[in-house]
């Protein structure tokens, strides 16, 4: 091998850390993620919405946000796909300022703050500190791109969603 080849690979195993705690770290930094994303929308959730919507003075549901099972004046038009989000149960409470809120607080509550804390953590360890070499960091990266994207994006469904969704109003 060349020097420059040399060179290229200690590049890419280089890290703060010894390989198997690479290794490790990256595994369960991706199992963790998966294990909390389940977490948060198959326990965690209905308590977060329960309060939102008392502070609210609205009963939040999950709805298609996009479609026409669920009737608000917050639409704006340039929505491509069908999305999970926050919605407000009854039709006579959506104003578009609330309604406004409800989905901008899902998208804050939700989607950033507890779906990137992990993500956070993940990159403070691998950059922050140079715990990761490349070999690692990518295939890991990716990992949690694509976990990030199939839960936290708006397409997750978990068992019930579709059913509230349907379901008329009970009121408050």
């Amino acid at each position: 091998m060349t020097e420059l080849e040399h060179q290229f690979i200690r590049q890419l195993t280089t890290a703060a850390w010894p390989l198997p705690w690479q290794i490790a770290f990256g595994v369960v930094m991706v199992m963790g993620y998966v294990g909390w994303s389940r977490l948060y929308f198959r326990v965690l959730d209905r308590g977060v919405r329960a309060r939102i919507g008392r502070v609210l003075g609205v009963h939040i549901r999950w709805v298609q946000r996009h479609s026409a099972s669920y009737q608000t004046p917050f639409e704006t038009g340039f929505e491509r796909y069908h999305a999970w989000s926050w919605g407000i149960e009854e039709e006579r409470q959506r104003t578009f300022l609330r309604d406004g809120l409800v989905a901008s607080l899902c998208f804050v509550v939700v989607n950033l703050a507890f779906g990137l804390w992990p993500v956070a953590i993940f990159f403070l360890v691998s950059l922050g500190l140079r715990a990761l070499s490349a070999i690692i960091l990518i295939p890991a990266i990716v990992a949690v791109v694509a976990i990030y994207a199939m839960f936290w994006a708006g397409r997750y469904e978990v068992a019930g969603m579709r059913d509230a969704a349907a379901a008329p109003p009970t009121g408050q």
